[in-house]
């Protein structure tokens, strides 16, 4: 375990100023989007006041009040665009992850392979550590949703705002913020889970290749729809005549042992192939 640890905090380690980076682009856009529609939605209701209207309590009773949860659908670019950057660097860093070991003269991998531990822990040092980025990044974003507000309460007039939301009601009224955050725990199993099998599954595609090189592309690239093909088989059985025999729990039970499946499938291969097949 402390072994593991240490292969743990390596990798993260030479992940945390790229990470810092989304990090920091994502307290900018989604603060400086929040700021923006915020003094827009200010000024467009400064230039519709008219003589009749002379507060901002009588416009809000003409015309309504607004919610940060508005605010945020206003500002949906800004919410959305680091999101998917942050989403895309790790989609990116779950392949530099392990081809970053090849890369230059001294390749590092071989002295990763050589360290005195099982090579499985370099496997899952490398795994815990997409999961935790991932973890990382949600937290965040739960973590600066109450300073968006507070940057909207500060450009809002008082009288402009609704009544004040709690951190489950901001995340319910976004569609995307609901994915992030699930629910239940049926739904946090489904999101979370599919994505950690899709890098598991990607993981084992990169050992192949790195295994077989030109054979391993096309083992890869076999194995990956394989795997996606076994996913979507229930849903294909939904589209017929069959699924009058199957409930939805069923289907998801279904899905779960098929996921569970692949999972130990590809697990067992990577172990394989970084036991016997990546040699220094």
């Amino acid at each position: 375990m402390n072994r593991f640890l240490k292969l743990l905090h390596m990798e993260v380690s030479r992940f945390w100023k790229l990470y810092v980076t989304l990090f920091v682009m994502t307290l900018f856009m989604q603060g400086g989007g929040i700021l923006y529609e915020s003094n827009k939605y200010m000024q467009v209701v400064k230039d519709k006041m008219g003589p009749t209207t002379s507060t901002f309590a009588k416009f809000a009773a003409e015309n309504g009040v607004v919610t940060f949860s508005d605010m945020m659908s206003r500002a949906n670019l800004f919410i959305l665009a680091p999101i998917a950057l942050c989403i895309g660097g790790i989609a990116l860093y779950v392949f530099l992850i392990w081809y970053r070991e090849w890369m230059g003269k001294n390749m590092f991998i071989y002295r990763l392979l050589m360290l005195p531990t099982e090579r499985r822990h370099l496997y899952l040092a490398k795994l815990s550590a997409i999961l935790l980025f991932v973890f990382g990044l949600v937290a965040f974003q739960l973590l600066i949703l109450p300073l968006e507000s507070a940057l909207f309460t500060s450009v809002i007039d008082q009288e402009l705002r609704g009544g004040a939301e709690t951190l489950t009601s901001i995340i319910q009224n976004h569609s995307f913020l609901q994915i992030l955050v699930p629910r239940t725990f049926t739904e946090f199993v489904l999101y979370y889970g599919s994505g950690a099998l899709f890098v598991i599954i990607l993981f084992t595609a990169i050992l192949l290749e790195r295994s077989y090189r030109l054979k391993g592309i096309a083992a890869g690239v076999i194995y990956i729809g394989a795997a996606c093909l076994l996913m979507i088989a229930p849903m294909l059985i939904m589209n017929r005549d069959m699924n009058d025999y199957l409930y939805p729990n069923e289907i998801f039970i279904i899905e779960f042992a098929i996921a569970v499946l692949i999972g130990a499938m590809s697990l067992a291969i990577s172990f394989f192939l970084m036991n016997k097949k990546i040699s220094v």
